[in-house]
């Protein structure tokens, strides 16, 4: 009986030690979809974003008015034809910070003609090139094309472009 001691207890040990490596290893898996995740809405809500600037600087107006709006709220009701003209449900949040302010591109007026996320780090998504999200942007006139075949299965495709014009990586 006494050369079976601790046996109980080492495979207790080695059970948690491979369970702590499972857990690590599952841990890593959460994290990267969720970033995965987070660079998905921000594809959508940057195109979004975009459509509302483009839509927004389409609509007639009078001579010596800036094209561009002056802030995002703009977007949510755009009276300057007479009309109601709803560009945007609603201002997102960046879905990288989680702040109700975006990185704002400006033209030579001051009005808004781009957004991007404020966040330094390295996106999963995004286009060939980009070393920061805040190098990713998202301008009005710029067209999208569609995404790269490894990239579309990850990312719904009316997403997947970036609105450089570039397609986004895998």
């Amino acid at each position: 009986m006494p050369r079976h001691r601790g046996f109980t207890y080492l495979m207790v040990l080695l059970w948690v030690a491979i369970s702590g490596v499972m857990l690590m290893a599952l841990s890593r898996a959460w994290l990267l979809e969720s970033r995965r995740e987070r660079d998905t809405e921000l594809i959508y809500r940057g195109e979004q974003i975009r459509e509302a600037l483009s839509a927004y600087a389409a609509v007639p107006v009078s001579t010596g008015r800036s094209r561009a709006p002056e802030r995002l709220e703009d977007l949510l009701e755009d009276r300057r034809s007479g009309q109601v003209v709803r560009h945007l449900r609603r201002v997102w949040r960046d879905p990288i910070t989680n702040s109700p302010s975006w990185g704002l591109v400006k033209d030579e007026n001051g009005g808004i003609v781009g957004v991007f996320s404020s966040s330094p780090k390295v996106p999963l998504l995004g286009p060939p090139g980009t070393r920061s999200y805040k190098e990713w942007r998202f301008e009005a006139g710029a067209g999208a094309e569609p995404a790269a075949p490894a990239a579309a299965a990850s990312v719904p495709s009316a997403m997947a472009a970036a609105s450089t014009g570039q397609t986004t990586r895998p």
